[in-house]
């Protein structure tokens, strides 16, 4: 029952500020990765492509300004790839030793409810106006995981880095800027397209929880995930936006000399 207050007293607000409110839904691939500080971590890193969607909901006054928050399932992680790795095997048949290039690879998968809060602009008042949105973002960690072959800076008596074991916390959050356009089909359903990034905010962010010392002194710390994601969503404009109103005695510049 308090549900349905708030959004009829939502509407009810909207509509008497000649104001947009629009629902739908988005989805996406994003290109993700982390950041370590230590540089020679990041050596081995490629774009780690992921999928995303979910919910979206925007307000907008008749001055284009307005505010829009959404609740995202986003898959987030990194990846890397070791293609110096060799393997050498003796060949008993032909008695050589042979050597083979296998794949050498490690991910790590982390799957969060994502809820960002953006600040949102759209300019002119056309079927396409162009979108700005940023604003920060908070992420619960529902659930992760990790797969690797041939990849030996996992188990190399050498490595004295252990973030490919160390524990990742379970909220995250950050800033995110974003650009696009929207496509207003009718009066009640438009589409949009954006791509979005990750601003890495430094500072408390390390995103792993635990920093083994003793046999492992390096410590993992100012981890950071990195993110630029696409989107294509579709809105149903609940209530949609009225044109603005031209003033008593505003004359548009192209009339200006019509009477000349």
């Amino acid at each position: 029952m308090q549900k349905t207050l708030i959004i009829i007293l939502l509407i009810t607000a909207s509509m008497g500020l000649k104001a947009q409110f629009s629902v739908g839904a988005r989805g996406g691939f994003g290109a993700h990765g982390a950041y370590f500080e230590h540089p020679s971590l990041n050596n081995y890193q490629e774009p780690y492509y992921k999928a995303n969607g979910g919910l979206v909901i925007i307000y907008n006054n008749d001055q284009n300004v307005g505010i829009q928050t959404e609740i995202n399932y986003t898959q987030k992680g990194w990846q890397e790839i070791d293609t110096s790795f060799t393997l050498i095997s003796y060949n008993p048949e032909l008695q050589r030793i042979d050597t083979t290039k296998p794949d050498s690879y490690f991910h790590r998968n982390i799957n969060y409810l994502e809820v960002p809060f953006f600040s949102h602009w759209e300019i002119g008042y056309g079927k396409i106006k162009p979108i700005i949105f940023a604003g920060p973002y908070l992420a619960w960690k529902l659930s992760e995981s990790r797969d690797s072959s041939n990849f030996s800076h996992i188990w190399h008596p050498n490595h004295k880095y252990k973030h490919y074991e160390q524990k990742i916390r379970d909220l995250d959050f950050g800033i995110k800027f974003g650009l696009g356009l929207r496509y207003d089909i009718t009066e009640w359903l438009g589409i949009y397209i954006d791509v979005r990034i990750d601003l890495q905010v430094a500072g408390g962010r390390d995103i792993f929880i635990d920093h083994p010392v003793g046999v492992y002194p390096y410590r993992i710390q100012a981890s950071r995930l990195k993110e630029t994601s696409g989107t294509f969503g579709i809105l149903w404009h609940i209530i949609p936006q009225k044109k603005k109103e031209i003033k008593e005695g505003y004359t548009p510049k192209e009339h200006l000399y019509d009477e000349f």
